[in-house]
């Protein structure tokens, strides 16, 4: 993306491209559920009431009152995600077209690193302060321009940075409440082509759209933990819904067989856009269990409620900062672009469990079931999604006292599904076709836990 950014945003631009983009295969519709390493070994099965490290507090803050002073917890993931479709029709302007040398095919194949970081510490003997920053939403698919799929969508890509600061308190012992604040930067970056029409359709009069906003937004997260016993405990983690109202920049990059036109007509190449776009990103419910059932062997469970019904569509706007009035390019480029979603609410639910295979030593397993809010009659060649299936192995090793290292492995089987996806603009253009695809998670965290305060600060 070449668009000129408004001043203010090129430091928050800037952090964004340093902050990875996440892939929409990973969890249902546009979550991201990479916040704790450790919780991927066990196919996320918890993650509301495991808290034995910082980055739990993502999925129920009031579980940080089971640390003895605090802990810094870092992570890093890697998603490797495939996508594959295959069209039975595409068109623009009513006219079939296909993908260079006369594909019908077309693929996204991604791998991102998705980061983390958790800092938590005990400021009092009934209550621990924390700060988290995740990436909790995100979007990547990304196939060629010269693909069948051009005039529906090339690259989709959405970022997020999450900064939640949190507190927990423990006013009776065994139950727990925490509370916390999400400062949530999001960026969008969207391209596609519209044809200019011709019979038949010709790629060198293709116009190639950038679209890039981006926008800051507030939520905020809560939980409850309940410890029954020193082997029992449950947990209850809820995180809101947070509007995003993203403003930025289009620019339609015209053919460069009109340049010689273009100045008899006052047109310039690009044409620029203010853009606008809303998207909600939704509030979760989690319910965990945890069970310390043998000195040898942890088990524990989750069930998680998405309201991803309050993401229906996304209403791309444009008004045009460099196209002189009543100019014939108007008719052709958008005054606006809507793509309906039609989401539905997920459930997911998953079992693990953890061995001690001696003091240093834990192994990991877990597997579940993570519902999607996309189906066939919704989906679209930017968010193809399907419900998967998860299967994770883990691993954690104490290298020293308080200091852990983890390592994770998760296979999401994906289903494979059919697109209709039809553009709102002009050109209708619409795909139709089969998609499937899958991906692997890798991911490694570094914990280092204390009493009283760090680094022997306080002695």
């Amino acid at each position: 993306m070449h668009a000129t950014i408004p001043q203010p945003r090129a430091l928050l631009i800037a952090l964004a491209l340093l902050w990875p983009a996440t892939g929409p295969a990973r969890a249902g519709g546009l979550a991201v559920n990479e916040a704790s390493p450790r919780l991927d070994g066990t196919a996320l099965s918890g993650t509301a009431a495991w808290a034995d490290d910082p980055s739990m507090a993502y999925y129920n803050p009031a579980g940080l009152t089971r640390l003895a002073g605090g802990g810094l917890t870092m992570g890093l993931s890697l998603i490797d995600l495939d996508v594959d479709f295959v069209a039975n029709k595409a068109t623009t302007w009513g006219q079939p077209i296909s993908g260079a040398h006369g594909s019908l095919g077309a693929s996204s194949k991604s791998s991102v690193p998705v980061p983390s970081f958790h800092l938590a510490q005990r400021v009092a003997p009934l209550w621990v302060v924390y700060l988290g920053v995740t990436g909790p939403f995100g979007d990547q698919t990304n196939y060629a321009d010269t693909s069948v799929t051009r005039y529906v969508g090339t690259l989709s890509e959405i970022r997020t940075i999450n900064g939640n600061p949190a507190v927990a308190w423990e006013p009776i012992p065994g139950l727990s409440v925490g509370a916390g604040l999400n400062v949530q930067y999001m960026r969008a970056h969207i391209n596609q082509k519209f044809a200019i029409p011709t019979i038949p359709i010709n790629p060198a009069f293709d116009v190639n759209t950038l679209i890039l906003a981006d926008d800051w937004a507030f939520g905020w997260n809560a939980g409850v933990l309940w410890e029954a016993d020193d082997t029992l405990r449950f947990g209850l983690g809820y995180r809101s819904a947070i509007h995003h109202t993203l403003e930025g920049e289009a620019q339609f990059h015209l053919p460069r067989v009109l340049d010689p036109l273009l100045p008899i007509l006052g047109v310039h190449n690009p044409t620029l856009a203010d853009a606008r776009t809303g998207m909600t990103v939704p509030e979760s419910l989690t319910l965990s269990g945890f069970w310390h059932a043998f000195s040898w062997l942890d088990l524990m469970s989750d069930v998680q409620w998405t309201h991803w019904s309050a993401f229906q569509e996304l209403e791309l706007g444009f008004d045009y900062t460099n196209l002189p009035p009543n100019s014939p390019l108007g008719a052709l480029l958008p005054a606006s672009d809507t793509v309906y979603e039609n989401f539905r609410d997920t459930w997911r639910a998953t079992l693990g469990a953890q061995i001690h295979a001696s003091d240093d030593l834990r192994l990991r397993f877990g597997s579940g079931f993570d519902g999607s809010p996309v189906y066939n009659a919704n989906r679209t060649i930017r968010l193809p999604d399907a419900d998967r299936v998860l299967l994770a192995l883990g691993l954690g090793w104490t290298v020293w006292d308080n200091v852990s290292l983890d390592f994770a492995y998760t296979h999401y089987f994906v289903g494979s599904g059919t697109l209709s996806d039809t553009n709102t603009t002009v050109d209708a253009s619409q795909l139709a076709g089969s998609v499937s695809g899958g991906a692997n998670v890798f991911a490694l965290q570094l914990t280092t836990l204390w009493d009283g305060l760090p680094f022997g600060l306080g002695e």
